[in-house]
């Protein structure tokens, strides 16, 4: 375990890992997956905004309470979840945009998907 010398930091105090780091890397990483789920990855990528948001306040007030790994773990989670929502976003908004132009039932049948995009 690291130990980080900060001087009102009693010797004895063992560091613990952040509360939600491990949740936010899961949440971050099966946000990316999910992006194309119809918005699946944007609700998990907002939950690991939100949790890691709520991590970084409690490493902020007191940062030599947690281990280096968590907090690399919450940063890595939080990249992950800021890319799923980005992801997933774009790909929403694509869908609207063919809603749209091609029709909500081109995009339920297959043939008239293929005459739409034929005729563009």
């Amino acid at each position: 375990m690291n130990q980080y010398n900060d001087p009102n930091q009693p010797s004895n105090q063992p560091q613990v890992a952040l509360p939600n780091a491990t949740a936010v890397l899961i949440l971050g990483i099966v946000g990316i997956i999910a992006c194309c789920c119809w918005g699946g990855g944007l609700i998990l990528g907002i939950i690991a905004l939100v949790l890691a948001s709520k991590d970084l306040r409690l490493y902020k007030v007191n940062p030599y309470m947690y281990t280096k790994n968590s907090v690399n773990n919450l940063n890595t989670g939080r990249i992950c979840a800021i890319i799923a929502v980005v992801f997933s976003a774009t790909y929403l908004l694509f869908l609207l945009f063919l809603g749209g132009t091609v029709g909500w039932e081109a995009l339920q049948n297959p043939d008239a998907m293929r005459d739409a995009v034929e005729s563009l």
